[in-house]
């Protein structure tokens, strides 16, 4: 086998390699129900978040929670409940979803029934893990 015929299969192998699903690929797990997470996490504990997955990896849900001033709307003299909508996606690269007037979360399904990232609001950006209830 000739130089160039090896540098051919080289070059072929690295890029067969390289192959895979575009990153907004629906994931292939479906984290459809509800998630909780003690927190705290921009300013939130007590998380709970429901989900639908559509076909597509889009997320729609709602959650609630206990948050507290200054990185929620929630009055100085103390915590309070906070609820709204969740919108996002699932993907093969990541979990992202936006949790109306709370903040975001960036992360990963990391074993069966949990996820791991961040959660940001403002300039908060703090750990967090959720569960699968």
């Amino acid at each position: 086998m000739t130089f160039r015929t090896k540098l051919l299969f080289a070059v072929l192998a690295v890029a067969l390699a390289s192959c895979g699903p575009s990153l907004t690929t629906p994931s292939s797990t479906d984290i459809t129900g509800t998630w909780t997470s003690p927190g705290p996490a921009a300013g939130m504990t007590n998380i709970s978040i429901t989900f639908t997955q559509a076909a597509d990896g889009s997320l729609t849900g709602t959650y609630s929670a206990i948050g507290t001033d200054p990185l929620q709307f929630c009055p100085a003299t103390g915590p309070c409940a906070i609820t709204s909508t969740v919108s996002g996606l699932n993907s093969v690269l990541q979990v992202f979803f936006y949790m109306a007037d709370a903040g975001t979360f960036t992360g990963q399904v990391t074993s069966p029934g949990v996820f791991t990232g961040a959660m940001s609001r403002m300039s908060a950006t703090d750990p967090v893990q959720f569960t699968r209830q």
